[in-house]
């Protein structure tokens, strides 16, 4: 296996990749990347698996990726590890071009014969990112959030005592 040189951390000329297998790992710091206002990201380990044949460019990538976290609850930040793969057949020719979670299927481009992966990699990372961020110390061992505790101030309130004075007027009138 032959390892890839990349032009930016994401973009590939077609001319050097060679054919059939080849890969090659790519290290993304938090100031090459950005995610989105509320997520950060910290550093990326993109680890990228060409298959290279003269009808089509097979990519397969697996991103583990260290993001900041401010948690909902407390807001307190965290690091948040998240990893995730995806797929992308690139084709010469027009193709209908489509995607799921897991590939896609695009058409090379004709002007610069670059293939760029960037928004893969990035989709990939924000997909694996909990809906809920909430900071590891309110997770129990099997990773589900703890139950709040419900304090209350004052003496206890007897909820059949506690009857709204309007009310018993009104029972009055019957």
């Amino acid at each position: 296996m032959k390892a890839i040189v990349n032009t930016s951390k994401l973009t590939f000329r077609l001319q050097e990749i060679p054919d059939g297998e080849s890969n090659g790992q790519i290290a993304i710091g938090e100031a090459e990347f950005e995610l989105d206002d509320e997520v950060s990201l910290k550093k990326a380990d993109v680890e990228v698996n060409f298959y290279k044949t003269d009808h089509f460019v097979q990519v397969k990538f697996g991103v583990q990726a260290d993001v900041n976290f401010i948690c909902d609850r407390t807001l307190k930040p965290f690091l948040y590890t998240a990893e995730g793969s995806y797929q992308i057949l690139f084709e010469p020719n027009p193709v209908e071009e489509s995607e799921t979670e897991e590939a896609a299927v695009r058409q090379i481009p004709a002007d610069d014969l670059l293939l760029n992966i960037e928004k893969e990699v990035r989709d990939t990372i924000m997909l694996n990112l909990p809906i809920r961020k909430i900071h590891p110390d309110l997770l129990d061992s099997d990773g589900k959030p703890k139950k709040f505790e419900t304090k209350s101030f004052g003496p206890p309130i007897d909820e059949e005592k506690r009857i709204d004075p309007r009310w018993e007027k009104l029972k009055k009138l019957k």
